[in-house]
């Protein structure tokens, strides 16, 4: 068709991409002299009116959508037969070209094409238009740094009759969700799986769900459980992996309810996918990820441990990236989220109270004391099935920075969404027993709650332990724990509620922040 003029108006040049449906050309819009795509039905389908009726389906729906990542449509013709829509040519390619080119991508790059699907997808269901048809081939790669989505060809539109038959499925079978698969009703949080597939895909380099035949494969994700992307690539960051995972969810009401509840929560994964501390080697410890502490300004260093095994800590470095421009927005991202961390933290420490009143939140907030060196630090979570949270990032906890932070991975609500699960912690470990005068944690979260164990020795479980000689509940930010004088060695900080977030709130799902911690000895 290369030279035909269609509807006296589009000059089509060359094909450009060849779908299940259609063809897209690259044309020449005659009459306002500029380049746009021209997709066209194949013939065979243009001759049957449920095509041709869902085919304008989606002109009608996806014109009313107006955002930087939805490709613009133009305008529809129907020319002797040859059913089209015209739309915005987008330069660039596929992500799923990316992926074939180069096979699984950097976690910021996944990052950054997931937030902006997301905003896209959720752009769409606030119009009533739900995709179904999420996958890397509808995801463009602009030349001008867009992400696009593109193809609501089998869109469904909200509170209108559906055009397809029930129990057919629509979608290309590897992302389909278990809904669409059943044939039952969708909604956006379908859409929701569909990019955690994607994004499963792209950050392993293979699908969650695969089988030998695309009935087996569709009918996968209604009895099998995908391995955690951790599993297949270990540099993946923990809180990403789990993002993706929730996306997932077996059931609806267990992902996240809306696509900006997935953009939010793959922003917040930004820590672990920017800085990661070298690689540690496991301690003879419950804990594996134990970290060294470095001594802060004015301190002597730390004294060696006694089993001498407590590793050193590995220097922050940059996460790599395939392809820059990809990565390049990240770095704005984590400024700004940084910047408003920060501003939580200033706001809760100004006034030295929560409400600037200049009344510590504390227990029993005593006199000032000569700091006691912590000589080793390590995430502490007996419950969850990797015994360990965000560990890459443990060291932000004590490193005498507010601005850097460790936070718990993400969970449905601030009772960690189980009744087997009642909390997880940081272990402090000091040079030797002492006596102990307050633990001071600094944080933008809101509403949490903690309790302080001190022991002579590092609990396998939280029963080992014993009592908890200090504990908080509903703290606003920033919190002093009285530890009376109590003799140890190891203190457990253990979070037995997230709270809500920074003090601007938070919704699901829900993590806790700590900013930094200090040990001090008796007044």
């Amino acid at each position: 068709m290369a030279g035909h003029v269609l509807a006296g108006r589009y000059a089509l040049t060359r094909l450009i991409a060849r779908g299940g449906m259609a063809d897209v050309w690259e044309a020449q819009d005659t009459l306002l002299e500029r380049q746009v795509a021209v997709k066209i039905l194949f013939p065979h389908l243009a001759a049957d009116a449920d095509f041709v009726a869902r085919f304008r389906t989606e002109a009608v729906a996806a014109a009313r959508l107006h955002h930087r990542s939805i490709v613009a449509i133009f305008d529809t013709c129907s020319d002797n037969g040859v059913e089209a829509i015209v739309m915005e040519l987008v330069r660039g390619h596929t992500l799923r070209e990316e992926m074939d080119r180069h096979g699984a991508l950097d976690p910021l790059v996944v990052i950054n094409i997931g937030v902006d699907v997301a905003d896209a997808l959720q752009s769409a269901h606030q119009a009533g238009l739900i995709h179904r048809d999420v996958k890397p081939a509808n995801i463009l790669l602009c030349d001008d740094q867009r992400v696009m989505v593109t193809d609501f060809g089998i869109a469904k539109v909200r509170d209108t009759t559906d055009r397809t038959q029930t129990g057919t499925m629509l979608g290309s079978v590897k992302y389909l969700s278990p809904e669409q698969v059943e044939g039952a009703p969708v909604d956006p949080r379908s859409d929701v799986f569909s990019l955690g597939v994607v994004l499963y895909e792209t950050l392993t380099g293979q699908a969650p769900f695969l089988a030998d035949t695309q009935a087996a494969t569709a009918l996968a994700r209604l009895h099998a459980t995908p391995a955690h992307p951790t599993s297949l690539r270990p540099s993946i960051p923990r809180g990403l992996g789990d993002v993706v995972m929730r996306a997932m969810a077996r059931y609806p009401e267990q992902r996240f309810t809306t696509a900006t509840e997935l953009r939010i929560a793959l922003l917040a994964s930004r820590t672990a996918s920017t800085a990661a501390t070298a690689a540690i080697p496991a301690a003879p410890s419950v804990d594996p990820d134990v970290t060294e502490v470095a001594p802060r300004p004015g301190q002597a260093p730390p004294v060696a441990a006694a089993t001498g095994s407590y590793p050193a800590t590995g220097q922050p470095v940059a996460a790599p990236r395939r392809r820059r421009r990809w990565g390049a927005p990240t770095a704005a991202i984590l400024l700004i989220v940084t910047a408003l961390i920060v501003a939580g933290v200033l706001l809760t420490r100004e006034g030295s109270g929560p409400n600037g009143t200049g009344a510590p939140t504390t227990t029993q907030a005593g006199a000032a004391a000569a700091p006691i060196p912590l000589q080793a630090v390590a995430s502490f979570d007996p419950m969850g099935d990797n015994k360990s949270e965000n560990p890459n990032d443990i060291a932000k906890a004590v490193d005498g920075n507010p601005q850097t932070s460790w936070s718990t991975e993400w969970y449905f609500n601030r009772k960690f969404a189980s009744g087997q699960k009642t909390g997880v912690g940081l272990i402090l470990k000091a040079p030797e027993k002492t006596k102990l005068g307050t633990l001071t944690v600094a944080s933008p979260t809101q509403n949490w709650a903690a309790q302080v164990f001190v022991s002579d020795g590092q609990g396998a479980t939280l029963d080992d332990w014993g009592t908890a000689v200090a504990q908080q509940t509903d703290i606003k930010g920033n919190a002093t724990f009285d530890l009376g004088g109590t003799e140890g060695q190891f203190i457990l900080v253990w979070i037995t509620d997230l709270g809500t977030g920074p003090p601007s709130g938070s919704s699901p799902p829900v993590v806790a922040f700590v900013n930094d911690v200090t040990l001090n000895a008796p007044a």
